[in-house]
């Protein structure tokens, strides 16, 4: 699957607001350049690399969950958290209808294991257009959620598609780490997690579920959408000159991926990182 490229393009249809700080974009008629229409991962976290071009003129990639995919319509949504500065917040707030924008296969990471019976919805502002979806598009036959979202405004709270046995908390995101703790020290056993947001929080809660709890790798799915210090990080990332090879040496060692993850953690934090 190449991920380096652009592969679809799409036409900006329509632009909402849909909390003070979110906007929705919807794209329409994707279309590969052989004339392929836009074809869904199936998973309801998917995501794409979208790239847009920034004042100054260059070409960048920023990456964005598919909010909600209609093909009977051949419509596509993005929700865009506009808070933050950047190139596609930017093009978020200057997109108008007809505009176009060219982005890479969806791919994504959701898949609860047969058996489940409890599923940790647990996230960000960032996280909230993949759990929305989640939420929208599970079956009927599949087990109750329980949901921690963190939020900076309270006006950016959602209303979301639960069902009865369903639990939602809204918490401030100093106590998200302590939230999911204590929801994972609960039963039942087999439950399966799926956290997004600040990626050093991710790291946090990644090394509690996998080294000390020591659940399955397929029970549980984590991923860093931002980096709080991320002007900070960079600059000392590009100081580690030795840094990118002994990381790409990891990535393709042939240990599974979780693996991967375990040592590239200790090799960042070796570096303060």
């Amino acid at each position: 699957m190449r991920t380096d490229i652009p592969v679809y393009t799409a036409e900006v249809a329509a632009r909402r607001t849909v909390t003070p700080h979110m906007m929705r974009i919807t794209l329409r008629g994707a279309r590969t350049g052989a004339g392929e229409r836009f074809a869904s991962c199936g998973r309801p976290d998917e995501f794409f690399g979208l790239w847009l071009t920034t004042a100054d003129g260059q070409e960048v990639k920023r990456y964005y969950t598919v909010r909600a995919w209609r093909p009977e319509s051949d419509e596509l949504d993005i929700d865009f958290v506009v808070h933050a500065q950047g190139p596609a917040t930017q093009w978020a707030r200057d997109a108008r209808l007809g505009d176009t924008v060219a982005f890479d296969l969806p791919r994504g990471h959701f898949h609860a294991p047969e058996g489940t019976a409890r599923t940790l919805l647990i996230g960000d502002a960032t996280a909230l257009p993949a759990i929305g979806r989640i939420l929208d598009e599970r079956a009927a036959s599949d087990p109750p959620v329980r949901a921690i979202l963190s939020v900076d405004d309270p006006r950016d709270r959602q209303q979301l598609r639960l069902r009865g046995r369903d639990s939602l908390t809204w918490v401030a995101a100093e106590d998200i780490v302590a939230e999911t703790l204590a929801a994972t020290a609960e039963g039942p056993d087999a439950t399966y997690l799926w956290f997004s947001g600040e990626a050093t929080t991710m790291r946090e809660i990644r090394r509690h579920v996998r080294h000390e709890l020591r659940w399955p790798t397929t029970q549980y799915m984590t991923m860093g959408y931002w980096r709080r210090d991320a002007e900070r990080w960079g600059r000392r990332f590009e100081q580690q000159t030795e840094l990118p090879a002994q990381l790409a040496a990891i990535w393709e060692n042939g240990d599974d991926d979780e693996t991967q993850r375990d040592l590239a953690d200790a090799l960042l934090t070796r570096y303060g990182l």
